[in-house]
């Protein structure tokens, strides 16, 4: 009897591990961040400076390995827990920044087929092409994608680093 009980526990533990991560575990370590760290990470995406950028990326890392131990990852899932939150702390910071430049988010993510649902290519690194797909929905829009400033573009190019960040650590994730 005490066997059977086992066995069983065993798999559910290996079919809760193969399902998707609750929306409320993938917002743990969002939620567990002290103030103002959503904001250095998303700096941190815009500058493209690992060096740089180290001490804000391990901050992160000890905040999602809190969450992480809670439940029980693996080392390879909290890499890609890593991955996600980065990308999801920069998401939710770089689309205020955009909008208060007058570019929407949504304009980026239907040009690059970004969203639930959507292909959501991983990037290792945002493309001329990418940037040309983005020109021309700015310009579907009735927007002067000349008009978009430098520090502009950079915003667009962090969005994009920042997305393909979260959906590959999400897809890595489970």
């Amino acid at each position: 009897m005490m066997r059977k009980v086992l066995v069983a526990l065993a798999l559910l533990a290996g079919a809760q591990g193969a399902q998707a991560r609750s929306p409320e575990a993938l917002a743990c370590a969002v939620k567990a961040a002290p103030v103002g760290l959503d904001a250095r990470v998303a700096d941190a995406i815009v500058a493209q400076d690992p060096d740089r950028n180290r001490p804000v990326i391990d901050e992160l890392r000890r905040v999602v390995e809190g969450c992480a131990r809670d439940q029980f990852l693996d080392a390879k899932q909290t890499d890609a827990y890593v991955d996600y939150t980065l990308g999801r702390m920069g998401r939710d910071v770089l689309d205020a920044r955009l909008a208060a430049i007058g570019i929407p988010v949504s304009l980026i993510d239907d040009a690059l087929d970004i969203g639930p649902g959507k292909t959501n290519n991983p990037a290792e690194k945002v493309t001329q092409g990418d940037l040309n797909r983005i020109t021309a929905a700015l310009r579907d829009a009735g927007q002067d994608p000349a008009a978009v400033t430098p520090d502009g573009w950079r915003l667009i190019t962090a969005w994009i680093a920042a997305t393909a960040n979260m959906f590959d650590g999400l897809r890595r994730l489970d």
